[in-house]
């Protein structure tokens, strides 16, 4: 069962709370008009009742001493026209009230067809006039309340089955008027009131919440590389929140400054060292040695290389999208690769527009067919497609590919996978480098396994509008 409920639940906390606001207040609203109108009515009943038996004694006190042809005319006169003087028993559908020494039964209590006001009120009329009165209440759609009047019976030389020989007098009260129908207006006014108060709870809970759902975007634009601060506001609870994130979003740029400024004067620092190594390895005249310096010196300039590009990469502010018909500019691009010597070829295309910066662009593709390469084996396939609003550009090599579990850590800057993915060369920069390219221009990266069983790199890039 509780199962059950936390799946009825809405997500969100703004709707949870929303939702037990107004839970609380149409069921605070419910029992205050359940208290308030059981109150009225038991009031409203005895000042009834007393009424009625005050009004009853009364007449029947007036009656006693009148002659019975004026008897009739009197109670019409005295009630102004509601009461009657009638001189025959109660239709067959009324329900005598039994005296209170008598055992009821629940059947004979309880009438489907009879209000249950009514029938307390007739109870309660019952047992303030005692034995000297009989009372019946009838179930008709114009409910009346029976009341003989003592000392004027007559013989009835017929009789009715199940009553006494004898026909008394019985005051004819309408009940219409006792327990009058519900008040529309007072009904309407409750449900005006609970509605306003419904739509304050919900002001109310949508003011509490919205910076927290504030808060959530700005979490899930710093997940996507977007970062964004957000304007404190709310109770004082959220908007210490606020203020604290906006410091670590500070904190969090202060430290990628750093590591961006670092990183850009490391491949200016050994531009100097480097050269003097390709200038003293030309010098040299043992060939063998002169063939692994050689090789080491690549591999720095590759690492030198990837930390430049990296740094670009990172620099995203400085990126001009343009409209760019996709495939034709990938053609082009693996064309320029395929004449350099690089086992890379188009498997399926088709036509895509986006908005783009052409040269990170250049500077991702490049990634993707260096990290094919020096982690996988050849040859690299290209595939372009469209999934609904996105352009699916996919990227596989025929190496040994990386473990689920693993494929995460890779495209984290620095990361470099043993021992299979690791040589020299690599600073474990490249799938990161491809990860803050893509995110800039709102696309995203997903690593899985190609059929061949190597690397498959999928990035979703949207697709310009109207396209």
């Amino acid at each position: 069962m509780m199962t059950f409920l936390q799946r009825l639940a809405p997500r969100t906390l703004r709707a949870r709370l929303i939702l037990l606001v107004l839970a609380v207040a149409v069921i605070a609203q419910a029992l205050l008009l359940f208290a308030v109108g059981q109150y009225q009515r038991n009031q409203a009943q005895a000042v009834a009742v007393n009424l009625l038996v005050t009004s009853i004694r009364t007449l029947q006190t007036a009656l006693a001493g009148m002659s019975p042809q004026d008897r009739a005319e009197f109670v019409r006169q005295a009630s102004g026209g509601a009461w009657e003087l009638i001189q025959r028993d109660p239709p067959r559908g009324a329900r005598f009230q039994q005296p209170l020494t008598e055992r009821r039964s629940v059947q004979e209590d309880e009438d489907p067809g009879l209000r249950r006001s009514l029938r307390s009120l007739a109870r309660e009329v019952n047992q303030q006039l005692g034995r000297q009165s009989r009372v019946a209440v009838s179930a008709a759609e114009q409910p009346y309340l029976f009341v003989s009047l003592p000392d004027t019976a007559t013989e009835d030389t017929q009789g009715q089955g199940g009553r006494p020989g004898r026909i008394m007098a019985w005051l004819k009260i309408p009940l219409d008027r006792v327990d009058p129908p519900v008040n529309m207006a007072t009904a309407m006014g409750w449900f005006l009131s609970l509605l306003a108060l419904l739509l304050v709870g919900a002001a109310f809970s949508w003011h509490i919440t919205k910076p927290l759902t504030e808060l959530l975007q700005a979490t899930e634009k710093l997940a996507a590389g977007q970062p964004q601060p957000v304007v404190p506001s709310g109770p004082d609870e959220t908007r210490r929140l606020g203020e604290r994130f906006n410091d670590m979003l500070a904190a969090l740029e202060h430290a990628q400054q750093t590591q961006r400024t670092l990183l850009a004067g490391l491949p200016h620092d050994l531009k100097g060292p480097l050269a003097r190594m390709a200038l003293r390895i030309e010098m040299t005249d043992d060939e063998q040695l002169k063939s692994g310096l050689s090789k080491d010196l690549e591999d720095l300039q590759k690492l030198v290389d990837q930390f430049v590009a990296y740094i670009r990469g990172m620099e995203t502010g400085s990126f001009k999208p343009v409209p760019l018909e996709l495939e034709q500019w990938l053609k082009s691009r693996i064309a320029d690769l395929q004449q350099l010597g690089y086992p890379v070829q188009i498997k399926e295309i088709t036509r895509a527009a986006v908005m783009a910066d052409p040269g990170a662009l250049e500077r991702l593709v490049n990634n993707l067919v260096d990290n094919a390469l020096h982690h996988g084996r050849p040859p690299v396939e290209f595939m372009l497609g469209i999934e609904g609003t996105t352009a699916v550009m996919t990227v596989q090599d025929h190496g040994d590919g990386i473990a689920e579990s693993e494929r995460q850590r890779a495209m984290e800057p620095f990361v470099r996978l043993d021992p299979a993915r690791t040589r020299t060369g690599s600073s474990g920069l490249g799938l990161s480098i491809v990860s803050a390219i893509a995110k800039a221009h709102g696309a995203s990266v997903e690593l899985g396994q190609a059929d061949s069983g190597g690397l498959k790199v999928v990035i979703k890039w949207p697709l310009m509008s109207g396209h």
